[in-house]
């Protein structure tokens, strides 16, 4: 159990930069009052500030001295700001980017340019060192997670733009077994505190999860990267055998061909990378041509694709020439990861492909007992595409309900018995569900559990993928990484859905159907909220991560609707007042207007007058105002109409010290502490964790607090349920924090405590399982 006054100082600001607000040399200030006053030799108490790199307020901080308790630095009053990463790891990153810059020097570079993106973000965001001739060559230190979409467009765009870029992965970013498995090892880089400073170490990861560090001043550079110690000992790639020319092959689009008539050639034959694949002869046709009879090689665990339905290959593929085949023989060749089955036995894109009628089974001329009766599939009550129908309205529902269901029930409510359907059938029709993949279109299936189990990916997922696209070879932590981030998915595009179901049509476009799912009043002013957090830290921010941030997958929003969200959260437009659209940046940009932000002046009316003769002059200026906007009016969490304030809280948060959005990140942080400790809290521990006293916060204060917690849900889940009155007893508010949150409420006191306690669980299950992946050098220990 942790101590009430342990708990207090870790939540106390325990670094800072020197020299001015801007600066990028951070100062970390040891626990202890022996190491403080070590520390605080040739210093005075003036020297140090909530730095901006660290998403602070840039005031100055005051050093304090304890015997008592953990030494820290203490923002002079009054104290407005909203700075969220404090910690003993809140200024790793510029710690990373100044001893990589000492580094390089002693290699031999001396103009090397450091770069912090999104500074004061979650584990610090990235750096990026440029060095060499024209600072062409890059080291990218990614430390907050990007997704695997992310990740490889960052790869290209920085490849495209540099002679030589080298990747290293912080601990939390979760990345590094990517890296793996595109190089055979990664660097990942950690700081540990070491007297009165955080030191940098780098180690070398490998397929079997193994690390070995060394401190980086240990560490050389080549034109292959950071090579370790580790590296250096290893034998030279001289040693290993020379690699086999890679054959001609011309990569294909995905879902440009289909095939039919699939024939299985008689024996395995090997891929030319030397993996065991099956071979099948096919009636096959790209788009707007004619059928052709070729080969297609499959990997060896894919399901044979039955040679009545038609397939359509939607995953990575390549053709290649059959310069030794036949002249009877088929010349090409297409080697592909997998291919999924049509629901339809024909299409209008390929309409020259007919598939092959099955054939009809042979009589029965004795009965058997041997063979069970649902190794053949029975007709289905309601058809195949009513069926389908079905289970993809009863999937919208779960979602909706941020729930799993067993596929023994899903079937059910097709009027289906589950022995009637053989496991083939089953990932078939889960198949015909998801079809066809899109981007930003959730796979429905993974929210079908196996039954009488906790929450987990159906043993039958990792088919279902493959048959939507999927790489057929997935590993099992993989598939559970696909399953876990689909699940959000759907649950994210639920949860503001104004449709009766979730659209799966074919003919629907992905997009308008998501977007239809979002009620614009409460996403615009999420993103007005979370905009007025990032002028108060005078930063900018991506598109992409101010999505994602408000759980909304940025390929499911199309231009047109990025420029309207954007002109809706500074409506109405005064021409004198800042523009927070204005803090958007796109991907990669370095400065300057976003290539969208005068689509954005033109949708709010702006002309060009003395002041603001250009859309650039216009920007500079939109800037400059937002971000003294933020200065004279702190942002608060009612602005957003996703969270309603209640009447009744009247707290003078100016008296206190504080803000509520200051609490709230305060709270949500020490809730967070709490799930991944599995405990219970009452309001003595949150009240701590904001520098405040239970008695300062009204029921109604505390409600609304845990409202702003929970807008929106974190991982799906309910922190607030977490919080408990005297005696672990339920506050007596939770009935009125589900009902702000459009939560089922009104519920019978019993009804109410069964639902307190699921959503318990839920958090202790959510927060356990992302514990589980986090990639600390400390904890691998």
């Amino acid at each position: 159990m942790v101590s009430p006054t342990s708990e207090e100082d870790t939540r106390k600001v325990q670094t800072a930069v020197i020299g001015q607000a801007e600066s990028d040399w951070p100062v970390f200030l040891p626990y202890d009052h022996d190491d403080f006053d070590r520390f605080m030799r040739g210093r005075t108490r003036d020297d140090f500030y909530c730095g901006v790199l660290l998403g602070g307020c840039g005031k100055k901080l005051t050093p304090k001295r304890y015997t008592e308790k953990k030494c820290h630095f203490a923002h002079r009053p009054p104290v407005h700001c909203r700075r969220t990463e404090t910690g003993e790891a809140s200024a790793d990153h510029l710690y990373i980017g100044q001893a990589l810059r000492r580094w390089l020097l002693r290699q031999g570079y001396q103009d090397a340019e450091v770069t912090y993106l999104d500074p004061g973000s979650v584990h610090g965001g990235a750096v990026e060192v440029r060095f060499g001739q024209g600072r062409s060559q890059l080291i990218r230190v990614q430390l907050a997670r990007l997704s695997l979409r992310e990740w490889q467009e960052t790869r290209e765009r920085l490849a495209d733009r540099h002679t030589h870029v080298h990747w290293a992965y912080g601990p939390y970013c979760g990345l590094s077994h990517n890296e793996v498995d595109a190089a055979g090892h990664a660097i990942r880089i950690s700081c540990r505190t070491e007297g009165e400073t955080r030191e940098v170490y780098v180690g070398t990861q490998y397929p079997d999860n193994s690390l070995a560090w060394s401190a980086l001043t240990e560490c050389r550079l080549s034109n292959e990267g950071i090579i370790t110690p580790r590296l250096d000992a290893e034998p030279p790639a001289s040693s290993t055998p020379a690699p086999t020319p890679t054959p001609v092959a011309f990569p294909l689009a995905p879902g440009t061909i289909a095939f039919t008539a699939a024939t299985e050639l008689p024996a395995p034959h090997p891929d030319p990378d030397g993996a065991v694949i099956r071979l099948y002869e096919v009636d096959l046709q790209p788009l707007g041509s004619a059928v052709v009879r070729a080969r297609i090689a499959l990997p060896h665990a894919h399901p044979a694709p039955p040679p009545h339905q038609l397939h359509v290959i939607y995953s990575s593929a390549h053709l290649l020439p059959l310069t030794q085949a036949a002249p009877s023989e088929p010349a090409w060749l297409i080697r592909a990861d997998g291919a999924s089955p049509l629901p339809q036995q024909t299409d209008s894109r390929w309409p020259d492909l007919r598939p092959v009628s099955p054939p009809p089974e042979p009589p029965q001329l004795t009965p058997t007992t041997t063979e069970p009766a649902a190794s053949t599939p029975r007709p289905l009550p309601l058809g195949e595409a009513e069926t389908i129908h079905v289970l993809v309205s009863r999937l919208g529902v779960v979602a909706r309900a941020r729930g799993l269901i067993n596929w023994e029930t899903l079937i059910s409510h097709a009027g289906a018995a589950p022995g009637d359907i053989t496991p083939d059938e089953r990932v078939r029709l889960l198949i015909a569900v998801d079809h066809p993949r899109a981007d930003g279109k959730p796979v429905l299936s993974a929210l079908v559990k196996p039954a009488l189990t906790p929450e987990a990916p159906a043993p039958y997922f990792a088919e279902v993928l493959a048959g939507l696209g999927w790489r057929s070879d997935l590993s099992e932590a993989k598939v559970a990484e696909v399953w876990e981030r689909e699940r959000r998915t759907a649950y994210a595009l639920a949860q503001n859905a104004s449709t009766p179901e979730l659209q799966q049509s074919p003919n629907t476009s992905v997009q308008k159907s998501a977007t239809r799912l979002w009620n614009d009043a409460q996403l615009v002013g999420r993103i007005r909220e979370h905009l007025n957090l990032v002028a108060n830290g005078r930063s900018r921010i991506k598109w992409k991560t101010l999505l994602n941030r408000q759980g909304i997958s940025p390929s499911t929003v199309s231009v047109k609707d990025q420029v309207r969200l954007l002109a809706a959260v500074d409506k109405p437009y005064v021409p004198s007042r800042g523009l927070l659209s204005a803090l958007v940046k796109e991907d990669g940009q370095a400065s300057g207007p976003a290539p969208f932000f005068g689509d954005v002046l033109t949708e709010l009316g702006w002309k060009p007058d003395a002041t603001t003769p250009t859309m650039e002059a216009a920007w500079r200026v939109a800037l400059d105002r937002a971000y003294a906007r933020s200065r004279r009016s702190a942002p608060t969490a009612q602005s957003s109409p996703a969270v309603p304030s209640a009447k009744e809280d009247r707290v003078h948060w100016s008296k206190l010290g504080t803000t509520k959005v200051a609490a709230t990140v305060a709270v949500r942080r020490a809730l967070i502490d709490a799930a991944q400790r599995q405990v219970c809290v009452g309001w003595h521990t949150l009240a701590a964790a904001a520098g405040l006293k239970p008695s300062d916060l009204s029921d109604k204060a505390r409600e609304s607090i845990l409202v702003a917690v929970d807008s929106p849900p974190t991982y799906g889940v309910l922190l607030s349920s977490l919080v408990v009155a005297s005696e672990h007893t339920p506050v007596p508010y939770f009935d009125a924090i589900l009902k702000r949150l459009g939560r089922p409420h009104g519920l019978r006191p019993i009804e109410l405590g069964q639902l307190r306690k699921t959503e318990q669980a839920r958090v202790f299950a959510a927060y356990s399982a992302a514990a589980d992946t986090t990639d600390d050098p400390k904890q691998r220990a």
